[in-house]
């Protein structure tokens, strides 16, 4: 019985494993995909002149949506605050958001002025089959090297990315301590927050063009 016991966790193990590796292989190709898309906007030199910047993060959000989750993100940046306020507003903050985090992603790439990439090997399985992190290392014309760190999730919708690690910034964690810190600023008015951050974004936008 011992051994027949034994065999049975080796094998749980096994399929476990099995499991994970299928789930990572899943996870890689959407960002593999994504990353593909991405270079291809990256590399059209048409849209890197300065009166471009509108259109280029156009066709960087065109490629995010698919695979990120921004009202998931959203609510995390929002954290304990998220159910201070009614859905009217977290629908807000989440449209808002996602224009911030589209700026600061296209914003990042192409300072980085990304030549090529790489989909780094499997790290350490992870324990949570719904749960990966898939890594990308890229390099720019001077051959500086950068990694992204993504953090997937498998939904009902397919592979999601729900934080972001971009040169050891994390960008989740980042926006969440800026919203924190600016409900402290406005004694706990959620509400304020929200309209100050939609009034960010619309001047940067302003500055961008």
């Amino acid at each position: 019985m011992r051994i027949l016991n034994r065999w049975m966790v080796l094998l749980t193990l096994v399929l476990v494993s099995v499991t994970a590796q299928a789930s990572w292989d899943e996870a890689r190709a959407s960002v593999e995909h994504a990353s593909a898309e991405m270079m291809k906007v990256l590399e059209n030199e048409a849209l890197k002149a300065p009166e471009q910047s509108e259109q280029l993060i156009a066709e960087i959000e065109a490629i995010l949506n698919p695979v990120v989750d921004f009202e998931y993100v959203s609510k995390r940046v929002m954290g304990k605050f998220y159910n201070r306020v009614d859905e009217k507003q977290q629908q807000i903050f989440a449209v808002v958001f996602k224009d911030t985090m589209v700026r600061t992603y296209a914003k990042s790439l192409t300072g980085f002025d990304i030549v090529r990439y790489e989909v780094a090997p499997e790290g350490p399985p992870s324990p949570e089959a719904d749960k990966q992190v898939v890594s990308v290392n890229v390099y720019s014309a001077k051959g500086d090297g950068y990694t992204l760190v993504y953090y997937m999730l498998k939904q009902d919708s397919g592979w999601k990315l729900v934080n972001v690690l971009v040169d050891g910034i994390n960008l989740r964690l980042n926006f969440k301590n800026q919203f924190s810190d600016m409900v402290s600023r406005t004694n706990g008015n959620v509400e304020q927050v929200i309209t100050d951050w939609k009034a960010a974004v619309a001047s940067n936008g302003s500055k961008d063009s």
